[in-house]
Formats: structure tokens, sequence, C-alpha cells
């Protein structure tokens, strides 16, 4: 029996899941056992944010944001950047690396499904 789960999310242009780093299964579903991890992936979802802005849109403490983001990264379900400003600081902003995670369970387990429609041209993603 295979039944599938899906999370869409609206990523960001130039990431190509087929040659991402993706993270263990467990990895993911650990990370997203966490309503903060959530929220602060949707908000990611809605624009590139720093932490700081993170912490404020999510109402979550700055230092917990750092951990938490940090998960989210490691899950690979954020990918990190620089946002350029005309200041000499250019902070880390994150933003979600796909745009459907679907989860699908079977015989052998849960596999984890990155896909990055605008990319890939809805083929399928890179599977764990």
């Amino acid at each position: 029996m295979n039944t599938s789960s899906t999370l869409a999310a609206n990523g960001i242009p130039g990431v190509d899941s087929q040659h991402q780093d993706v993270a263990d299964t467990s990895v993911v579903l650990s990370a997203l056992s966490d309503d903060d991890n959530r929220r602060l992936l949707a908000a990611c979802d809605d624009a590139p944010r720093t932490a700081q802005e993170c912490a404020e849109v999510c109402d979550i403490p700055l230092s917990s944001v750092y951990r938490k983001l940090g998960q989210l990264s490691e899950a690979s379900l954020l990918d990190e950047g620089r946002r350029i400003q005309t200041a000499a600081h250019h902070p880390r902003e994150f933003s979600t690396r796909f745009d459907t995670l679907s989860f699908s369970f079977g015989e052998t387990g849960v596999s984890v499904d990155f896909r990055q429609v605008a990319t890939d041209g809805g083929q399928d993603g890179t599977e764990r």
C-alpha cells in the first residue's frame, strides 16, 4: 500500500532539486514535527527572511530562531543566502528550497521527494 501526503511551498527560482543535498528522511520528519519550525518554514516560503525578520513574524525568541533555522537547513528544507545591502553588514537570509515536498509511505518505509517545478519542469525531484 502506498499513500502520499503533500506540503506545497513557493520555493525559490534557480534551485535545482535534482542536484541539491537532501537530508535523511528522519531528519526531515524530525524538523517538521516542531510547530515553530513549521511556522518558520511558512514565513520563509512567503519571502526570503533574515533570522531577525523570522523572529518578528513568528513571535519566536531570536536565540531559538537561530537554532531552528539551523535544523531546517540541515533537513534541506531551507536555503541560506546573503542579503546584499549598502551597509557593510550583509545578513544571512533563508528561503524554502522546494515547490512541493511529498512523503510516500510504503513497505520499505517513508521516502521524501523534493520538487522544484520552476526548474525541474515537473519531473520527479530528489528522493530520500
